[in-house]
């Protein structure tokens, strides 16, 4: 004669609820990240390589060009403590050359303007007793764009918030993927091992070939 069957505890069953809907949770938050950071995650690891291998891609090659350029007859006498002179001077150099006066350090003898951008770089002078100013820009090319831009270098504040939420994201992205393996615990097993072995290979080659 057959057992009749006997249905599991309730607080079992609401334990067992509860581990499907956070599996389900967790299943949903690890596909939507990682689509949301597919192109990042992308934009990362190729960035990693051609900052490791900046020769490959002539990544420290510049285009210069240096100009000595004489004032404008507005601009005559240069008078850069006068708030006259520096209305004049300010939208010359954001007409000639994109910079801005704000960023300038400004003496009796001399205004100095240093702007360094993902993969660019920009300077001018202008020399007082001289009246020219000497103007030197650098561009060294989209893999350098791309470098400083992983690294977030010369990228501003919102571009620094931007690798710092693509990293949290990755954080969330990978121990979603690893709450994922825990039922099954041949693949979660299996996993481990590997991570393991990566993970010794890794220190060990910080051991004996970088140390």
């Amino acid at each position: 004669m057959n057992k009749p069957l006997t249905k599991a505890p309730l607080s079992a069953r609401n334990s067992q609820n509860q581990r499907k809907h956070t599996l389900k949770l967790a299943r949903t938050i690890h596909i939507y990240v990682s689509m949301a950071l597919l192109l990042l995650m992308l934009f990362f690891a190729f960035t990693g390589i051609t900052l490791n291998h900046p020769q490959w891609f002539n990544a420290d090659t510049a285009e210069s060009d240096y100009q000595e350029i004489n004032l404008p007859e507005h601009l005559l006498p240069v008078e850069p403590l006068t708030p006259a002179w520096q209305e004049s001077a300010k939208y010359w150099l954001n007409s000639e050359f994109s910079l801005s006066l704000t960023e300038a350090e400004i003496s009796d003898d001399e205004v100095a303007i240093v702007q360094s951008k993902p993969g660019r770089y920009q300077s001018l002078t202008i020399d007082v007793y001289e009246q020219m100013a000497f103007y030197e820009h650098r561009e060294y090319g989209v893999i350098a764009i791309l470098n400083d831009l992983h690294k977030g270098r010369h990228a501003g504040v919102v571009w620094q918030w931007v690798i710092d939420i693509s990293a949290v994201l990755m954080i969330i992205f990978s121990l979603t993927g690893a709450y994922l393996l825990l039922p099954q615990r041949k693949k979660l097993f299996r996993s481990m091992r590997y991570m393991g072995v990566v993970s010794i290979g890794c220190i060990g080659i910080y051991w004996f070939s970088v140390l």
